[in-house]
């Protein structure tokens, strides 16, 4: 109340700028509001692809055995492990890249009362769980020498029901990163380029830009197999660019 009374004291004049500066201050908010919903955008995703060869086999060959004398077994069990040493070195790897996996040793009997262990056959009490790890850069080898596992089961070594083969890594990520990105980035503009021309608008600068995450997959996914990327030795990345482009 107070201020309109103030507002009814003011001379004439005063009050006419005083009510053209509100009708400019609500015209300059309201015309910034209609630009602000004028304005348009479009945002595109783009895909960049490319074929990759792993560079690096990890290969573990484990074995277990099962006795009841622990010091005869783990005669047995080193024999074993030379004879795949031997195995490799005729395949063709280096004895550098041959490499004796942690030995695991399990008492089936282990808390056993003696009373409880009379009970028990004993040929069957131990085992003993190891194996021999390769690491190679020639992965074409791995992949040839792990598929003549029955050489080594014709030999009398046994091995475990979890064997699952090599892995192949690839690791020249970094090398391609920069190039992958600038084609998704190509990719995204031709396709906002694209959507503006439909939309007989002109593409403007870049509003906001998301990388994405890049991702390493098997090259030719036919199988359960073929389809797990670590077992693959061909591989594909992918990267995919969102850009929200401003439209003139």
């Amino acid at each position: 109340m107070k201020l309109i009374n103030r507002i009814k004291s003011l001379p004439g004049v005063w009050l006419c700028v005083l009510a053209l500066g509100v009708a400019l201050g609500g015209y300059f908010i309201g015309n910034g509001f209609y630009r602000a919903l004028s304005v348009r955008t479009v945002t595109v995703k783009g895909l960049a692809e490319r074929d990759v060869v792993a560079d690096t086999a990890v290969w573990n060959i484990k074995i277990n055995g099962v006795g009841g004398d622990l010091s005869e077994l783990q005669q047995r069990i080193d024999n074993n492990i030379n004879e795949i040493h031997r195995f490799l070195i005729e395949s063709g790897f280096a004895s550098s890249d041959i490499q004796n996996l942690r030995v695991q040793v399990r008492d089936k009997y282990a808390g056993y009362s003696d009373a409880e262990l009379r009970n028990q056959q004993n040929d069957g009490r131990y085992v003993i769980e190891t194996g021999v790890k390769v690491r190679s850069n020639n992965v074409e080898l791995v992949d040839s020498v792990s598929r003549r596992m029955g050489e080594l089961v014709r030999r009398g070594i046994t091995i475990t029901e979890d064997y699952a083969g090599p892995i192949y890594i690839f690791n020249g990520l970094n090398d391609i990163k920069i190039s992958m990105i600038e084609q998704a980035t190509k990719n995204a503009t031709a396709a906002g380029q694209q959507f503006a021309k439909d939309a007989d608008a002109r593409l403007g600068k870049i509003k906001s830009a998301n990388q994405g995450v890049f991702s390493i997959e098997s090259r030719d996914p036919t199988d359960s197999w073929s389809s797990n990327e670590r077992q693959a030795i061909n591989k594909k990345v992918r990267v995919v660019a969102t850009i929200t482009f401003y439209l003139k």
